[in-house]
């Protein structure tokens, strides 16, 4: 059969040029996609005895909590400076700072989120992370879990919702722009 198709040539590259052309117009075409699902990523932690996410984006690193050293005149939230590979990084309890209360949870769980927003360079203390979650975007919802309290509904716009849970997002760049957070002086 393909010596039938394939007509007397004068060269080799023609030749070649007419099974090129013969192959192509035999091919089967590509498969197309018909439909993409973006995807979210985040990390989701505890904060105050509930499961939250914060963006991917928002996290530079989650580390375990390293030696931090109090300094003197500021407020009960800010625990401190810690030394990350040579960088002076301010240590904040994330919940000390929305309820006055300090992180609950095991010292061995407490992870440290660090956030690099602008020229906000901050470790949020956390009560655990429980890992990175993957989400598509139409899995985002307006609808906000019916326990979120005011104090933390103003840094929570929306959830990711599957199977019924509500999964709300803390928004780190509403944290960081907040006057409240960055005010640390006593």
């Amino acid at each position: 059969m393909l010596a039938s198709a394939v007509s007397i040539v004068d060269s080799p590259y023609d030749f070649l040029v007419q099974m090129d052309r013969m192959c192509r117009s035999q091919a089967a075409g590509l498969p197309i996609l018909e439909e993409t699902r973006e995807e979210w990523l985040g990390v989701q932690f505890v904060l105050n005895g509930r499961e939250m996410l914060a963006a991917m984006s928002d996290v530079s690193e989650i580390v375990s909590m390293p030696p931090v050293t109090r300094i003197p005149g500021v407020k009960p939230w800010v625990m401190g400076m810690a030394n990350m590979r040579g960088m002076l990084l301010p240590v904040i309890d994330l919940e000390g700072f929305l309820y006055g209360e300090n992180t609950k949870g095991s010292e061995g769980q407490r992870r440290l989120m660090v956030v690099e927003l602008g020229e906000v360079f901050a470790g949020l203390v956390v009560e655990s992370v429980i890992g990175m979650r993957h989400y598509w975007v139409d899995e985002k919802a307006a609808e906000l879990p019916s326990w979120l309290d005011d104090k933390l509904a103003q840094y929570i716009e929306y959830s990711y919702e599957r199977s019924g849970l509500h999964v709300p997002v803390f928004n780190i760049a509403s944290l960081v722009g907040d006057e409240a957070f960055l005010d640390v002086s006593v």
